[in-house]
């Protein structure tokens, strides 16, 4: 195994997306808990909860659960916060290690300050009780109102934590290249990292969504495509993980709707970036 993994579609039942997950030899994936046929939380029966935290416990180091998008903990009205924890609940049944939060936008607002200290007091709150999944903010694409596409923003919002040292960032880099940070050309990638480095410190970044962007730098849309079919391409994207300052960190996939076969394949090639060629 290695430090390469997958985000899988939620289709009917958790488990599946274990056996998949067994299938391509994962220690670990993402996965929202959100159906894609209806649209509703998922539920689970304690059975169904036994079973996956069996397979859990044998075979997956981490498991990351990407919070849904009701939650918008920088809105000034409602944030989702109910939604939020509904479904971290679910997640710590289910032996989950990580959440990731895309930290919303500024809803009702006038100025994204509002929004960042809004962040903040809602991080405040959940971080005061939450002891057992790590809280990840992810970094975003959009302008305007939304925050965590400067991650400049993730700097004002640490200054506003209690306990700064439990928050976690997971650095996407379609979302990055789409708002404007350039990670093609070497020199340009390198400032990006330096950045990262001086803002948040790379000591907090805890994984890295690899991908692909399907616009063009700056478009601030967020569609992210295949490895390599893209504007960044696998040279850029290569070389940004096995950078010196970030090659120590886990790499997740979030790929467009590909056939299984397209999938595994990728995620092979990417896993021979680090070494790893024991498929």
């Amino acid at each position: 195994m290695s430090n390469v993994g997958l985000h899988l579609r939620l289709g009917k039942r958790l488990i599946d997306l274990a056996h998949k997950a067994c299938r391509f030899n994962l220690s670990f994936f993402q996965c929202f808990f959100v159906l894609q046929e209806t649209g509703r939380l998922l539920q689970l029966e304690d059975a169904e909860i036994k079973s996956f935290v069996q397979l859990r416990r044998q075979y997956f180091n981490q498991l990351y659960l990407h919070g849904s998008y009701w939650i918008n903990l920088s809105s000034i009205t409602y944030n989702g916060y109910r939604a939020l924890e509904r479904e971290l609940t679910i997640a710590k049944k289910l032996e989950f290690t990580h959440m990731i939060l895309h930290p919303g936008f500024a809803k009702g607002a006038e100025k994204k300050s509002e929004g960042i200290r809004a962040l903040a007091r809602a991080l405040n709150r959940l971080l005061k009780h939450e002891q057992d999944i790590t809280i990840v903010l992810e970094n975003t694409t959009h302008g305007n109102l939304s925050i965590g596409s400067d991650i400049l923003d993730f700097k004002q919002v640490l200054q506003q934590l209690n306990q700064p040292e439990k928050i976690s960032f997971c650095i996407d880099t379609s979302h990055a290249y789409s708002f404007g940070y350039d990670m093609v050309p070497d020199k340009e990638q390198d400032l990006f990292i330096n950045f990262l480095e001086k803002t948040i410190g790379i000591d907090r970044i805890i994984l890295i969504h690899l991908n692909d962007s399907k616009k063009k730098l700056g478009s601030r849309v967020d569609q992210h495509a295949a490895i390599g079919e893209g504007y960044i391409g696998k040279k850029p994207l290569k070389r940004f993980m096995l950078h010196p300052k970030l090659r120590h960190i886990p790499v997740l996939l979030e790929l467009p709707i590909l056939a299984e076969n397209q999938e595994h394949a990728l995620l092979k090639e990417v896993r021979t970036w680090r070494g790893s060629f024991g498929e």
